[in-house]
């Protein structure tokens, strides 16, 4: 969805992003190039936002594990991927009566130093799922052009 920032480690640990680039990021995915489509850039690390509705909290709930469970089927796939944090948010939205369910997955994709690691294709069926979109995906690009 959008990148954060570059990988930062301390004493060899993986270091969760800083709060001004984690908003920064959070606030670029109302943009269609952020929105939809979860970020590879290795390096980097990402955040992507799952939201589901429903007439019940447990429908809403059942949509949403769902969209979960898909993205982790695919981004489990990607060399170097792991996540950082998982936020879970409930609501009740008044003015149409459905519940909604938010999930947002910061996650890195680490450099492994492999060979097979690419960002071109991080996982079989990407350049497939590329061609769904109607607008470029964002990239780490957005972070250089500040």
């Amino acid at each position: 969805m959008a990148v954060i920032e570059t990988c930062v480690y301390a004493d060899g640990e993986l270091m969760a992003p800083a709060l001004l680039p984690t908003l920064r990021a959070k606030s670029r995915l109302a943009f269609a190039s952020a929105k939809y489509f979860p970020t590879f850039d290795i390096g980097y690390t990402h955040i992507y936002r799952i939201t589901a509705w429903g007439l019940s909290c447990d429908k809403a709930e059942r949509r949403a594990r769902r969209k979960v469970g898909r993205f982790y089927r695919k981004l489990n796939q990607v060399e170097g991927f792991s996540t950082i944090t998982l936020d879970k948010r409930e609501d009740y939205v008044r003015s149409n009566q459905n519940y909604s369910v938010t999930y947002d997955i910061v996650y890195v994709i680490e450099r492994t130093g492999s060979r097979t690691q690419r960002p071109d294709a991080p996982y079989p069926e990407y350049q497939h799922d590329l061609q769904k979109l109607t607008f470029t995906p964002e990239t780490a690009a957005v972070l250089i052009r500040r």
